[in-house]
């Protein structure tokens, strides 16, 4: 076991960093994300190492360091959008992310969305799978309706989506519901076929979802990015 000297002090998570073997990643983790605090001192882009001579990212996959600059309130919502336009790569999803890009308002554009997502979220208690939580809790608490039918069966650190019953929500409640089952439970009942269709997923519908995805992948810090400039 390496020795550690700066366990009860503040570098305490970066002397284990340091330790970790190169190219070997944590156990049971997909992408790692680091939690430490950065400012956007920290997440400057003009002094990234993969800055070109025209102040121009280098690195052709995106930014590699985009989990940080989010942490730190340098990322913009558009450009997460266009990150997962990349990823997903179908034109059709593209071109509806494309015209949610240019809407100018915050994450919370419903009424009495935000108070219902901040009476059962708190982002300061760590409990395991909150990524996935939090964006189960964000399309749960966007429908009053569903809203009512879910908040009896959440808590801190569980959603029990086998005991709530939806009989009664409406397309867009259903759609919701089970989008966030899929983000929690890591099931797959709605496509990205079925969220193209418009006409199935409507424009808000599709906005909060696209938010769920985001949030499910970066964490809650999401919710506070900025909109394109």
């Amino acid at each position: 076991m390496a020795t550690r000297f700066l366990s009860d002090t503040p570098y305490a998570g970066i002397e284990r960093e340091m330790q970790r073997i190169p190219k070997f990643n944590p156990r049971a983790s997909g992408m790692a994300v680091s939690h430490f605090e950065y400012s956007a001192k920290d997440c400057d882009c003009r002094f990234c190492i993969h800055r070109t001579k025209n102040n121009k990212c280098g690195k052709v996959q995106g930014c590699m360091y985009l989990q940080e600059r989010l942490v730190a309130g340098c990322v913009t919502f558009g450009e997460l959008l266009r990150v997962l336009a990349t990823e997903v790569a179908v034109s059709p999803f593209a071109e509806r992310l494309s015209r949610l890009s240019k809407c100018s308002h915050s994450r919370f554009f419903i009424t009495g969305h935000r108070e219902r997502f901040e009476s059962v979220w708190d982002k300061n208690i760590p409990i395991p799978n909150k990524e996935a939580i939090c964006a189960a809790l964000y399309l749960l608490s966007a429908d009053t309706f569903l809203w009512g039918k879910s908040v009896s069966f959440i808590q801190q650190d569980s959603i029990r989506f086998k005991e709530i019953k939806i009989h009664g929500v409406d397309l867009n409640g259903y759609v919701l519901f089970h989008t966030a089952k899929d983000l929690y439970q890591g099931t797959n009942h709605i496509s990205i076929s079925e969220l193209i269709d418009s006409e199935l997923v409507g424009d808000i519908t599709f906005e909060l979802i696209v938010t769920a995805f985001l949030i499910r992948r970066y964490g809650h810090n999401v919710l506070n990015a900025e909109r394109m400039k």
